[in-house]
């Protein structure tokens, strides 16, 4: 990094850590009168080291007066990581090529293998002066108190070996994918070029998107005997009072429906996109909005299983999104697989999900199930069927997708982009 740069990112991180905007005015107080004129070379370079350096994009967002968004397309927070201004840089990238470099080594990275990454990494930020003190201290102590990476003995391994692997943290903050589409961008390649590792990523986006939240729901009977009630007050537009939602509630779990309600508000909205907000506090009087904007007209009825026809229609809906507006039999079906390994109980289970899918969905006009064109032997796809485009958008299901996996809408570029053209 040249000067000019080096005294700008130290100043970025800060902003972007306290989730504040950044201006042209504030960028130009920290640069030399001298270089004033050459200003948008060194923005231009500076908005490319913080991309790919630090997985943060800079977004103009208010162009009169040249604001920015310092926005997370890997996710990482780095709190904690931030305080020492000299050491920033460094400690940055050298957590971005760990978390890679064990993705690629196959979600675990040997301390032998590891060691000799460092070295290199630490030859090429001698030359560049950005030094840390004791990069494996770093490594094994600090990313591992601030739960990035785990560190721990192999299983069985005599003589005892060491390895490394994403702690919690990374989990929460990042995914595969993410941190694949910022290798495939340093690298200037597309992420499919990297099948093996595409699928792998692919396969965790789609694990998500089961929504582990119904393996609780399934498991719960509490919360389970909630739902099909206000699925079916919202397809009829009314509200909902306390009195009646505890009158479906068992005695013994009355003094807890408080904990109740908040986990049968996060299912309304998580797993199928209903808001459930309170409009008359004194008479406790709750009213299901549509976030999404699907109606679910014709799937609702007073049972489990409309729980399972909503949340398949929802996700199948996102995988065809995520696919490019049209999803192979061959990716639903392996979807179906997936989904299939959740801990499920007889009375949530659809009798035939395929059929639901390829007829009743079809017939519904949620989805399109076509021949692509000019196959020989036939394939077929999916897409989004009339009612879908008219009843929701692409920036909903963006959203909806981003808060299921507590991310910004914004981390996921080419979706994000493709539904503001929408």
């Amino acid at each position: 990094l040249n000067d000019k740069l080096h005294d700008l990112v130290p100043l970025l991180f800060r902003k972007y850590q306290q989730k504040e905007q950044i201006t042209m005015e504030e960028m130009l107080h920290v640069v030399d009168d001298d270089y004033h004129e050459h200003f948008p070379l060194i923005f231009r370079e500076l908005c490319q080291c913080m991309c790919l350096g630090f997985g943060i994009e800079l977004r103009e967002v208010d162009p009169p007066g040249h604001t920015y968004d310092l926005v997370p397309v890997l996710g990482l927070t780095y709190n904690g990581m931030l305080d020492e201004d000299d050491q920033i840089i460094a400690k940055v990238d050298l957590l971005i090529l760990i978390l890679s470099v064990i993705f690629i080594k196959g979600n675990q990275v040997s301390e032998a293998d590891l060691m000799k990454q460092v070295g290199r990494w630490e030859i090429l930020a001698q030359m560049e002066h950005i030094v840390i003190g004791d990069p494996w201290k770093f490594i094994t102590e600090d990313l591992v108190r601030e739960e990035y990476l785990v560190y721990q003995q192999v299983p069985n391994s005599d003589p005892a070996r060491c390895e490394l692997l994403w702690g919690p943290r990374a989990h929460t903050e990042t995914s595969k994918m993410k941190v694949l589409d910022h290798v495939a961008k340093l690298n200037r390649v597309d992420p499919r070029s990297y099948p093996h590792l595409y699928a792998e990523a692919l396969k965790e986006e789609n694990n998500v998107l089961v929504l582990q939240l119904l393996c609780r729901l399934y498991q719960d009977n509490k919360i389970a005997k909630l739902l099909p009630i206000l699925l079916l007050k919202y397809q009829e537009k009314e509200p909902i009072t306390k009195a009646e939602i505890l009158h479906h509630v068992d005695y013994n779990y009355q003094e807890h429906f408080p904990q109740i309600f908040k986990a049968v508000c996060e299912c309304m909205g998580l797993a199928f996109g209903i808001d459930v907000r309170e409009v008359d506090p004194p008479g406790h009087i709750y009213v299901p909005l549509p976030v999404l904007g699907l109606t679910y007209s014709g799937l609702l009825a007073e049972d489990y299983q409309s729980i399972s026809k909503i949340n398949l229609l929802l996700v199948v809906l996102i995988v065809i999104f995520l696919k490019g507006n049209r999803a192979s039999e061959e990716d639903v079906r392996e979807f179906l697989r997936t989904r299939e390994m959740l801990p499920q109980r007889k009375h949530f289970v659809i009798g035939d999900p395929w059929k639901f899918i390829t007829k009743d969905l079809v017939q519904l006009q949620y989805l399109e199930y076509r021949q692509v064109p000019n196959s020989d032997p036939a394939h077929y796809e999916f897409l989004w069927g009339p009612r879908a485009k008219a009843e929701t958008s692409k920036m909903k299901v963006l959203e909806h997708l981003a808060k299921v996996n507590r991310r910004d809408p914004r981390s996921y570029t080419r979706l994000y982009e493709e539904a503001l053209r929408e």
